[in-house]
């Protein structure tokens, strides 16, 4: 078999190897051989992955076919007495002609093109072509991978029925083929583009981590990646969601991350910083990993507001009760609604329940009780904080000290106004909580995260002490030397082969050359300085230039100035795609949460892992 001649649907399944007799499966990856034909891998697939190969027919198209012009009749030339005979069975077509119009002209006589007879292939349904067929697989998909719809859908009459309407030809794969073939074939396609993404696109990265379990009692770890691509823009993979059957120990943990690692060949060398929760195994995990860690600012914060909220915890747990009684009893919500509905509410709200793990539903519920107005207003920054950390889509690590340094500075206002004492007392302990050395002084101490806010464009170095400051100025400036050494040493050698040409020498110092004088010049202009006098210049410059607006995107800033700060702006890539938070796993978990509902927790751990590699858009 030719292997230029491929037009069989099996070559969406199959990938031919160095132009040889062996095609490997793009599913299973196993190899094997075609010689004459693709009957071998054809029985592959119906055997290994249930993959039923149906020929395609070719459209067949009307065609007018024109009868040569005959000698002119007496039906022809008059009007023909029957409409609808002329209508059915001719066409008259009249050709146009420069010369009179003569009864005896052939130019004037019509032409009659007849319709070739409908064939009965015309009244049965064309079947669908495999390009059309796998097109609309891959929409099917979408059912699954992104809407969470559970397999068993496609047994569905009323699904069935409603597919059949829309194309009659379409035949529906089953719940079992699009289990064990469509999905894994969509998650190993995934894995390889991410992989390319990876190998080409990724300078250093960002790892974040967490643990959850599902609704059927299976433990799960999550393992995300972050970084900046060559257009500045900051891009999330999900590395893996396995299920988790050991014990939770650092040294478990340890061992899955970086089996993740090797598996996407990541090199540790790479990962800047790794942001996981304030427990201490992921804590003794990363530790043993040797990478650079941080506890999620989310969850310090959480902490942080539930420890002030346990002065108030009486009167919340008063109002706990009131929201429980509306929420219980139809008849005191309707008169709830009714209420708010005669005092002028076009849109009556229902009160709102906390969650004991998320303070911020705390808030949310306080929120509907406007007697409680001094405590909401304490409460608003760090909701403020807690939405704006929360972010995947844009850097976070360098609004850290930024939003650590106003909370403080909000509560200490907040604490000399005439609140109650009350009040008082709850951010007085939010003050204490911020102070608190292994909470707050971690974050506040991390190299990382000074090193992100000086890189960001909107704050630089004025939210840093003075001290701070001129520290984080000289390790920029020993990192930027850094980068400009290796760009040189790698230059080098391109350096000395360009110089090793043979170039004409002037032997006669009378003899004029048109280059010297352009030569001289590019002598002069040559930078004469070390690396480290070079990094200097351009840090002081990036510290001179104007600071950008608050709600402007500082990564599509250092993508506009690249070529003004090529060093720098290197470094800024490495560093910036660093997280505060391990928020990007926990929504791996609670979309996990969906994939796992009620009609679905007897998923396997396989099947949830490939549905979960959606999070790789």
């Amino acid at each position: 078999m030719s292997l230029n001649k491929k037009t069989s649907s099996i070559w969406s399944h199959f990938t031919v190897i160095d132009d040889t007799h062996f095609a490997k499966c793009d599913i299973c990856k196993r190899k094997y051989s075609f010689k004459t034909s693709v009957t071998n891998l054809k029985t592959h697939l119906v055997k290994s992955h249930w993959i039923q190969m149906s020929a395609v027919q070719p459209d067949e198209n009307d065609q007018l076919i024109d009868d040569p012009p005959s000698a002119p009749t007496v039906q022809s030339i008059l009007p023909s007495t029957s409409t609808s005979l002329a209508t059915t069975q001719t066409e008259t077509v009249l050709i146009n002609s420069d010369q009179p119009s003569t009864a005896n002209t052939a130019h004037n006589l019509p032409i009659v093109r007849k319709k070739k007879p409908a064939a009965i292939t015309t009244f049965v349904p064309k079947k669908m072509t495999f390009d059309v067929q796998k097109k609309i697989d891959e929409g099917l998909l979408k059912l699954f991978t992104k809407d969470f719809q559970p397999f068993k859908v496609v047994e569905d009459e009323g699904f069935k029925n409603f597919v059949k309407l829309l194309n009659p030809a379409y035949k529906i794969s089953d719940r079992h083929t699009i289990s064990k073939v469509h999905i894994p074939a969509l998650y190993q396609k995934s894995l390889n583009e991410t992989k390319e993404l990876l190998t080409n696109e990724s300078l250093s990265g960002c790892l974040t981590t967490d643990c959850w379990t599902s609704r059927n009692n299976i433990a799960f770890i999550s393992i995300t990646y972050h970084f900046i691509d060559k257009q500045f823009v900051l891009r999330s993979v999900l590395l893996g969601c396995y299920e988790f059957s050991e014990s939770h120990s650092g040294l478990n943990l340890c061992n899955t991350i970086q089996e993740t690692l090797d598996k996407w060949n990541i090199d540790k060398k790479k990962i800047i910083l790794a942001v996981s929760d304030n427990a201490n195994n992921i804590k003794s995990a990363l530790n043993s990993l040797k990478v650079k860690s941080l506890g999620c600012f989310a969850h310090t914060l959480n902490l942080i507001v539930q420890d002030a909220l346990k002065l108030q915890l009486c009167l919340i747990d008063k109002i706990k009760c009131i929201v429980t009684h509306f929420r219980k009893s139809s008849r005191a919500n309707h008169k709830l609604n009714m209420y708010q509905t005669s005092n002028g509410s076009k849109a009556p709200k229902k009160l709102m329940q906390d969650i004991s793990t998320r303070w911020n539903s705390t808030y949310y519920m306080l929120d509907r009780f406007v007697e409680l107005e001094d405590a909401i207003r304490v409460l608003r920054p760090f909701e403020e904080a807690t939405k704006a950390v929360s972010g995947s889509k844009y850097m976070t690590a360098s609004i850290i000290l930024v939003i650590s340094q106003g909370l403080k500075n909000v509560c200490e206002q907040m604490a000399r106004k005439n609140f109650t004492v009350e009040v008082i007392n709850v951010l007085q302990q939010l003050l204490s909580g911020m102070n608190h050395r292994d909470r707050w002084g971690v974050i506040e101490n991390s190299k990382t995260l000074v090193r992100c806010t000086f890189l960001d464009p909107r704050f630089k170095s004025i939210t840093l002490s003075d001290s701070m400051q001129q520290s984080v100025k000289n390790n920029v400036i020993e990192l930027t030397a850094k980068i400009i050494s290796k760009d040189r040493s790698s230059n080098a050698p391109l350096q000395e082969d360009s110089n090793s040409l043979p170039e004409p020498v002037d032997r006669d110092e009378n003899v004029v050359s048109i280059w010297k004088t352009i030569d001289t010049k590019v002598a002069q202009l040559q930078p004469t300085g070390t690396v480290t006098s070079r990094a200097i210049i351009e840090v002081q410059r990036y510290l001179e230039d104007s600071i950008i607006n608050r709600n402007c995107d500082p990564l599509k800033w250092w993508f506009e100035n690249k070529h003004n700060y090529p060093y720098l702006n290197q470094l800024a890539r490495k560093m910036l795609c660093a997280l505060g938070t391990s928020v990007p796993c926990e929504r791996v978990f609670s979309k996990a949460g969906l994939l796992l509902s009620d009609r679905r927790c007897n998923l396997s751990s396989k099947k949830s892992r490939n549905l979960c590699k959606h999070y790789n858009k």
